[in-house]
């Protein structure tokens, strides 16, 4: 696999919330109940209850016998409340239905993708507070988290990630077989996938924090032949100062009803991110989850 010079997820999380028409994540802050049932939802098998505390006077949900409190959206041990300013909400923006077009784009939405803005939007950016993941993935240090990683075959490929996406990620396989009978374009992209690139420790370049294949809840999917065409913003950026102004048809993508079988198992797609990574999916079912209730992000045109 081509070796990706990794920025900051959390800075494509960052930018969506900040040109869309309405912040969702000021909704999503005054909605504790709503965020923190989404995870019930979503983690039924880990998460055991959400409730609020009176004395502390705050929300919280039961993962894995820990509790953790919702800290205007931080989930946080009690012992960390003090210090919530320090860290990044989980969930703070709301996963697009629609690919984002170069074509609607404000002037503001430009001038915050140029090479300046982004260097000021990393320098200023923050880290989850890692209880909750390590509640879900039991993987707060490099050998506890190849403790829960799997090999297994997928897509034609061997691909390694956490024990917890490999059902999730059987689902999605099963289905695309099944859409290839009758969908050429499915099968087209089974028949052009080179490498399932999923766990990998690392922390991401210019940032506090790890990628979430370091998790291992997150896979690339790196097809033989992308067709001169652009697949991942952090290359392009590199020769092309515009590259957020790419048309949608210059850029490498998975068909449609590929991209939606891995939504409808929990799974979103960076081609929704401004900062486009079209080859990752990565396992969040609660932002799915906040989707199918009607909660989506929209990019202001």
């Amino acid at each position: 696999m081509r070796k990706k010079t990794y920025i900051l997820i959390a800075l494509s999380v960052f930018l969506s919330c900040a040109v869309i028409a309405e912040d969702p994540s000021v909704y999503l802050l005054d909605n504790p109940w709503l965020v923190l049932r989404s995870f019930l939802v979503s983690y039924p098998d880990e998460i055991s209850g959400v409730d609020y505390d009176p004395v502390v006077k705050d929300w919280f949900m039961t993962v894995s016998d820990r509790r953790l409190y919702w800290a205007s959206g931080r989930l946080l041990p009690l012992d960390r409340i003090g210090k919530k300013e320090s860290y990044r909400a989980y969930v703070d923006y709301l996963y697009p239905e629609k690919t984002p077009d170069p074509a609607s784009f404000s002037a503001e939405t430009i001038a915050a993708l140029n090479a300046d803005a982004l260097a000021e939007s990393r320098s200023a950016a923050k880290a989850y507070e890692p209880s909750f993941y390590d509640a879900l993935y039991d993987g707060l240090t490099r050998r506890k988290i190849e403790s829960h990683i799997v090999r297994f075959d997928y897509l034609g490929s061997r691909v390694s990630v956490h024990e917890k996406i490999v059902e999730p990620l059987k689902r999605v396989e099963k289905k695309l077989y099944e859409l290839a009978v009758s969908d050429e374009s499915v099968r087209d992209f089974i028949a052009s996938i080179s490498s399932v690139e999923g766990y990998n420790w690392r922390e991401i370049a210019d940032s506090p924090t790890r990628s979430n294949h370091s998790w291992g809840f997150a896979v690339d999917i790196l097809p033989k032949n992308w067709g001169k065409k652009n697949i991942y913003w952090n290359w392009v950026s590199y020769w092309n100062d515009r590259w957020m102004l790419i048309p949608l048809d210059r850029r490498w993508m998975p068909p449609e009803p590929v991209i939606k079988a891995y939504e409808s198992e929990g799974f979103i797609w960076g081609g929704k991110w401004l900062l486009w990574d079209d080859m990752h999916f990565e396992y969040r079912p609660e932002l799915i989850q906040l989707q199918r209730w009607g909660h989506a992000g929209d990019i202001d045109k």
